[in-house]
């Protein structure tokens, strides 16, 4: 019977192989905040298919009512923030507190 020498460095690879595929769903996690600050664009096609405005005033929607704007929507995560805040409509990115769009749910 022969006795294997295992190779240092393959054994090395491996692991680095390993670590690599146990990072890879954390890699959303890490990348999220940078991705979050990044304000939603009325030019934005998603914000386009969701009737999003900067200024709920501008809103030329029916599904629009007076009143509605982010800082009272469901999905707007930060109601504290004072002009810009997350939205999980446009997945975390940044719209305006004043703003609205027609995927608006009511804060209870």
């Amino acid at each position: 019977m022969r006795k294997q020498n295992p190779n240092p460095s393959r054994r090395r690879l491996l692991r680095m192989g390993v670590a690599g595929i146990v990072a890879i769903p954390a890699a959303p996690l890490i990348f999220a905040p940078v991705a979050a600050n990044d304000r939603v664009s009325e030019d934005d096609p998603e914000a386009q298919a969701l009737h999003y405005r900067h200024d709920a005033a501008d809103v030329d929607h029916e599904a629009y009512e007076e009143g509605q704007t982010c800082a009272n929507c469901l999905l707007y995560t930060d109601p504290d923030a004072s002009d810009w805040g997350p939205c999980e409509a446009f997945g975390g990115r940044h719209v305006a507190v004043a703003g609205w769009c027609n995927a608006w749910v009511p804060r209870s």
